[in-house]
């Protein structure tokens, strides 16, 4: 291979990448919703029972089936968001976020508060949940475009 060539080869490499990263990254406001929602249930079954914690954690995980099945048809792969790279802080950031809501839920249900409490602390998860969402789509589709992925 010649320089030019490889040069050539370089450049295009650079291309995919791009077009995966407009591609893989467009991410519809309804995403981001489904996703600030499979956290909200996960949280607010924390301020149940088992009998109500178990439906809602399956409900999530059926959802979570659906997006992942979603994503792989619609650009061909998942991403996980637990990667390196600058998307990291703000993935332990909803990690610390939700493990707190879900505190919240646990004082909720052993404190016996009311049902308007436990659906406000999801509410507040879920609005931490998409904000996380389109912060990571944001950073992830920069990191892809500036070749640092």
């Amino acid at each position: 291979m010649n320089p030019i060539e490889a040069r050539a080869a370089l450049d295009s490499i650079d291309d995919v990448q791009r077009d995966l990263a407009l591609k893989a990254t467009y991410c519809p406001p309804w995403r981001h919703a489904a996703f600030g929602a499979v956290m909200a249930l996960l949280v607010l079954g924390q301020g149940f029972g088992i009998a109500i914690m178990a439906p809602l954690f399956a409900v999530a995980m059926l959802a979570v089936v659906l997006l992942v099945a979603d994503d792989r048809r619609r650009y061909g792969l998942f991403v996980n968001g637990y990667r390196r790279g600058r998307t990291l802080p703000v993935t332990l950031a909803l990690l610390g976020a939700m493990l707190a809501a879900m505190f919240g839920e646990i004082h909720a249900r052993e404190a016996g508060l009311t049902l308007g409490t436990k659906i406000g602390i999801a509410a507040i998860a879920f609005g931490v949940a998409v904000a996380a969402s389109v912060a990571w789509s944001r950073i992830y589709r920069r990191e892809l475009l500036k070749g640092t992925a």
